[in-house]
């Protein structure tokens, strides 16, 4: 009988390698961090200067964008400005726990693109089957909704984004005619995008500082059951709409979910969710040695993370190296963790849209990540986790953490999802989830990524999100609408 020690031999050798090669490499990188941080200004003038003088071609190429001014832009409202032909705004939702949201807003174009008036650019794939795609459509099943006499104004559009993002993700493709916001502005639609509490636009608060920990202390939990209903009741008060629809990427189509099975009310004011990358409970990780963490109990996340924000490193290191260095981390960063290619993307949009991918979020949402991903439901926050570092299904569990309730939504529901993106479960998801879904398009050979920057995304996505949007909005009689009839939905093969 070979010799077992309680506790400790619940995980295998091989994961206590994984997991010790793991702090030792974060101990590691943030060594490395201090002391670039705490370089004296002279020393890094010093640096600068060599470089310059014996590099310049790679000095002109760190500060110079490669692509477009957007990889350089700064910010939302800066963004908007390469587009020029968009009115942009800000608002700020007080939340019922006092945080201050940030909203972006495009409530009107200023002239039409010449490239949406371009009849090719939005013609659609009409074979989708030799592009791998699979489609279920029960659109006609659902009533079409009517004008409300009482309200004259554009149908609204909320988008809200992934984990660690902000609204940026959604106007960063380099074409103009391949950002959704963008295209549904042209469209007519009143369109707004959210910030999700903690990033880059949204970390104020009535009586908390970002500095402490109490500000960080928010989940999912958090982002469903207040931030979500609160942003929704801002716009429809101040456009006066009577509800409006959701898109949600990723994270965004979590807090949707939960929010919705919460609420009910909720589902009133929202006719339609488009969910794009859908996560609620994703398979896991690629590599065991990562995957460990999973198995981890939410303390070892902590002690790794600390109590307020997570992945500052990858902040940091955007800062350090150049825009091309920084594609080759993160491609490297999201092959070893979830085994995505990155194929569907083109070279140049990389560059641009890396320089918006992350920003920051609390260390308590991805723990409560963690949490589902163990567990592989989609629940709320456990505040009383086992503190054993496995989990088993042998033991008697001494309380459960309330499931969302998902399959008690109202809201009709399409979803749009990539059979290569390893955080992505239909089965799981549809099974959770209130029948018939309005309508559900799979794509064989895409990631999660490529649901906000992969090539032909204009053509494979737009055109079906473009169809059910006018489907559950209908235009008021007396306001004018700048329809793109080039926007030709894929004609529809519904496949059981």
């Amino acid at each position: 009988m070979l010799f077992s020690i309680p506790i400790l031999d619940r995980l295998t050798f091989r994961d206590y390698q994984g997991l010790i090669l793991t702090v030792f490499f974060f101990g590691f990188e943030n060594v490395i961090r201090v002391i670039v941080t705490f370089l004296p200004k002279f020393v890094i003038n010093l640096i600068d200067a060599f470089i310059d003088s014996t590099f310049p071609w790679l000095s002109k190429l760190d500060s110079d964008p490669h692509v477009s001014p957007l990889e350089k832009a700064e910010s939302f409202e800066k963004m908007m400005l390469i587009w020029k032909n968009y009115m942009c705004e800000q608002h700020l939702v007080r939340t019922q726990d006092d945080y201050l949201l940030c909203v972006h807003r495009i409530p009107a174009v200023v002239q039409s693109a010449d490239k949406f008036k371009d009849k090719d650019v939005f013609r659609s794939f009409c074979d989708e089957n030799s592009k791998g795609i699979e489609i279920i459509d029960h659109i006609n099943e659902f009533k079409q909704q009517k004008t409300n006499s009482n309200f004259s104004g554009k149908p609204v559009v909320l988008l809200y984004h992934g984990f660690l993002m902000s609204s940026e993700v959604w106007v960063c493709n380099v074409d103009e005619y391949r950002n959704l916001p963008l295209l549904l502005a042209q469209q007519g639609y009143d369109v707004w995008l959210g910030n999700a509490r903690g990033n880059k636009y949204s970390q104020n608060h009535l009586k908390l500082n970002p500095r402490h920990q109490q500000f960080w202390e928010f989940s999912i939990n958090e982002f469903a059951m207040i931030d979500l209903p609160d942003v929704v009741d801002y716009i429809l008060k101040i456009t006066g709409a009577p509800n409006l629809t959701y898109i949600g990427f990723s994270q965004g189509t979590a807090q949707a979910f939960a929010g919705l099975s919460v609420n009910p009310k909720l589902n009133q004011k929202i006719n339609l969710f488009i969910a794009l990358a859908p996560a609620t409970a994703p398979k896991g990780l690629r590599h065991p040695l990562i995957d460990t963490f999973v198995k981890a109990t939410p303390s070892v996340i902590y002690l790794l993370f600390g109590r307020k924000t997570p992945l500052k490193l990858a902040l940091f290191w955007q800062r350090i190296i150049s825009p091309p260095m920084f594609v080759k981390l993160i491609d490297g960063s999201v092959g070893f963790l979830f085994g995505w290619t990155g194929k569907n993307m083109t070279a140049d949009q990389k560059l641009v849209s890396y320089q918006h991918l992350y920003s920051l979020t609390s260390v308590k949402s991805l723990v409560h990540w963690f949490q589902i991903i163990r567990v592989g439901r989609f629940q709320m926050y456990d505040e009383m986790p086992s503190r054993l570092p496995y989990h088993t299904v042998n033991a008697v569990m001494d309380h459960v953490p309330p499931k969302f309730p998902t399959n008690q939504i109202t809201t009709p529901i399409a979803i749009f999802y990539g059979r290569s993106d390893s955080l992505v479960d239909f089965n799981v998801l549809a099974a959770d989830l209130p029948s018939p879904l309005v309508y559900v398009k799979s794509i064989k050979s895409w990631e999660h990524l490529d649901f906000l920057w992969a090539e032909d995304i204009e053509t494979i996505v737009y055109p079906d999100i473009l169809r059910l949007i006018d489907y559950f909005n209908p235009f008021p009689q007396n306001t004018e609408r700048k329809k793109l009839d080039t926007v030709v939905p894929l004609p529809i093969k519904a496949m059981k």
